[in-house]
């Protein structure tokens, strides 16, 4: 009596299901306009009103020469993902993934940024705020041990890599300091901006009493 086995060779076929979503983008072109005005509020309104770029044209402006003399843009943009939403199969959006990480941490770049080159603008690397009975700015510091600490502004100083966030310890009167990007005193960009207002308001008041 003889065996016969019989083997039996199947094929699976493994279908992936592809998912259709809808990516939000945001498209930056950054760059600089030169332009004669009076003043800094009159540049500002020029090339908000006056100046452009439209999809399919060209940087542009509807004054002259003589008052818009230039510009430099480039010709590729900074791209940044807005939102990734998944669409059910009837249409309907399954959820939504909202990507804030890089628009906070280009707009902390940012302000840093912008409180750097005020004072390189006045050949300064750091600032003491003066009169800060009236309005100073307010961060929390925390020590070795995590406990947090209210503490006002005193100064900043300007490194190669960040910013250095120099306070006094309301209650203590200790004076402490705050390094970006790590610590929240030194990289929390509501502080930050509170932080370029003093320097700006400072600066303009300085030089308009010399």
């Amino acid at each position: 009596m003889s065996l016969h086995k019989q083997f039996i060779y199947t094929t699976i076929r493994i279908i992936r299901i592809m998912e259709k979503y809808e990516v939000r983008v945001r498209y930056a072109f950054e760059g600089t306009y030169q332009v004669v005005a009076e003043d800094r509020g009159e540049a500002k309104r020029m090339v908000t009103e006056e100046c452009g770029l439209v999809l399919g044209g060209n940087i542009h402006t509807t004054r002259g020469d003589d008052e818009v003399t230039g510009w430099n843009f480039g010709s590729h943009p900074d791209v940044q993902i807005l939102s990734v939403k998944e669409q059910g199969r009837r249409g309907r959006a399954r959820y939504t993934v909202m990507c804030f990480y890089d628009r906070i941490e280009e707009l902390r770049k940012d302000i840093i940024e912008a409180i750097r080159q005020l004072l390189y603008a006045h050949d300064m690397t750091e600032i003491t705020f003066r009169d800060n009975d009236d309005d100073p700015v307010w961060v929390i510091w925390f020590d070795k041990h995590a406990d947090p600490y209210e503490c006002w502004v005193t100064g900043l100083e300007i490194t190669d890599n960040g910013l250095i966030v120099l306070a006094t310890i309301k209650d203590s009167l200790e004076e402490v300091a705050c390094y970006s990007p790590f610590e929240l005193g030194a990289s929390n960009i509501d502080w930050l901006n509170q932080m370029y207002e003093a320097v700006r308001l400072q600066l303009e008041n300085t030089n308009g009493n010399s």
